[in-house]
């Protein structure tokens, strides 16, 4: 038997004793068998496509693999297969590798609790606590050691909310860096794909590969050496007015030590006066109202198959009035120009992923998770999310985010930090 079936088998056999985590809602295992022994008789014969050949991956459930469920996490979708791949997942099969099946999600990618329709995707780091969202099955499939890559969706911080409480990595991509087609919408302003990977290493080829680039296509040691001690660096100064608990903020300084040791020169800036919490309600309130208009039907004819939390989401969105809306729009703009001015004279800005650690699910909901994620997300810059280190069993994630395009360079830079070399 190859590397790659022994390495499936391998990872089937973890998924089935993890079966609580609740991190998948359909293996694939036969076309997963079929695609790794095509991958192995391609390595034996020295053919090997890419440098993710052979890699198993995990998709999201709101993804289109063709003869898959494609439900989205939605009763109402309840049934539904994908009658054709997303064009990026036609290039994972390019690339040669093995897709392993579909991962849990919070309802219609709407949320960053991490609960789907058929309960709580539970945090392999302590099983109590919440693997954030709406990726949260990808990210617990990778902190579980299922698989090493898997895609994900980012909205409002979808990959790296679960990156930040599940001790992975991923990436929000630039706007446009990897196209939508094949992924159910929420927004198509704020809507990216995004790579999550076990290590900061693995962004950057999963980032080709999924965005078509040749995976010759790298930054050069010289340009994130002049990141790391040319141009400054800017970290958020004020943190803990941004509602950073004092163990992250601890973690966050921890972090700040060890780019200082790798050469960066560090300098503070402000963001609260910019409120990203204010910002944050806005773009979340555009996507209620987006998905009241693609659900208005569904709701009108069988509103039994929506829970009562998103049903109040959808009629909150349906009732927003145009004047609302441009308030909402223009409040946006006017942030996302702020933060690019913050940008500018920075060769990438670090700050922490989440406020805090993963939550008890016995415990609400924070309603702040995504107050730090949406700094990317108005801006339309990339972010990557890295493990800070913690030496704690509740990880928690620097984001790394930099200037518009420069999503290869965020990757580079997550990979420096994570080595520390």
């Amino acid at each position: 038997m190859g590397s790659n079936r022994r390495a499936l088998e391998i990872s089937l056999e973890r998924i089935r004793a993890d079966e609580a985590l609740n991190a998948w809602s359909y293996l694939a295992e036969g076309e997963a068998r079929l695609m790794a022994a095509e991958s192995d008789a391609r390595l034996e014969s020295g053919l090997s496509r890419s440098p993710i050949e052979g890699h198993l991956v995990a998709l999201k459930g709101n993804i289109a693999v063709k003869g898959w469920p494609f439900e989205g996490g939605l009763l109402n979708r309840r049934g539904l297969v994908a009658m054709q791949d997303a064009p990026f997942v036609r290039r994972l099969r390019q690339a040669g590798a093995v897709l392993l099946g579909q991962t849990s999600m919070d309802v219609g990618a709407l949320g960053a609790e991490g609960r789907s329709i058929d309960g709580p995707i539970r945090n392999p780091r302590r099983r109590t606590h919440s693997v954030g969202g709406s990726s949260g099955g990808s990210a617990a499939a990778l902190a579980a050691g299922h698989v090493e890559l898997a895609v994900g969706s980012d909205t409002v911080g979808s990959v790296r909310i679960p990156a930040s409480f599940c001790g992975i990595s991923s990436l929000k991509p630039s706007s446009n860096r990897i196209e939508l087609d094949g992924v159910l919408p929420i927004h198509s302003d704020f809507d990216h794909v995004g790579p999550m990977t076990s290590r900061a290493a693995l962004l950057q080829p999963l980032l080709s590969t999924l965005s078509g680039l040749p995976h010759s296509v790298v930054h050069s040691a010289k340009s994130v050496d002049k990141i790391l001690s040319g141009r400054p660096m800017g970290f958020i100064s004020d943190a803990a007015a941004l509602g950073t608990t004092p163990k992250v903020l601890h973690y966050y300084h921890l972090g700040l030590d060890r780019l200082r040791s790798l050469g960066a020169r560090l300098v503070a800036v402000e963001l609260a006066p910019l409120d990203p919490a204010r910002t944050r309600r806005a773009v979340f309130s555009l996507c209620q109202r987006a998905m009241a208009e693609q659900h208005r039907d569904g709701l009108t004819k069988t509103p039994e198959l929506y829970s009562p939390e998103v049903r109040v989401m959808l009629e909150y969105g349906a009732s927003l009035g145009l004047d609302k809306l441009q308030d909402f729009r223009a409040r946006i703009w006017r942030f996302a120009c702020a933060v690019q001015g913050v940008m500018r004279p920075l060769g990438a800005l670090v700050l922490p992923t989440t406020p805090d650690q993963a939550f008890n699910f016995n415990r609400p909901t924070p309603t702040d998770l995504a107050d730090l994620t949406v700094i990317a997300t108005a801006a339309g810059l990339p972010a990557a999310s890295v493990p800070l280190p913690t030496g704690d069993d509740l990880p928690a994630g620097l984001q790394i985010i930099t200037a518009q395009g420069e999503d290869l360079l965020a990757c580079e830079l997550a990979t420096r930090f994570e080595s520390g070399a």
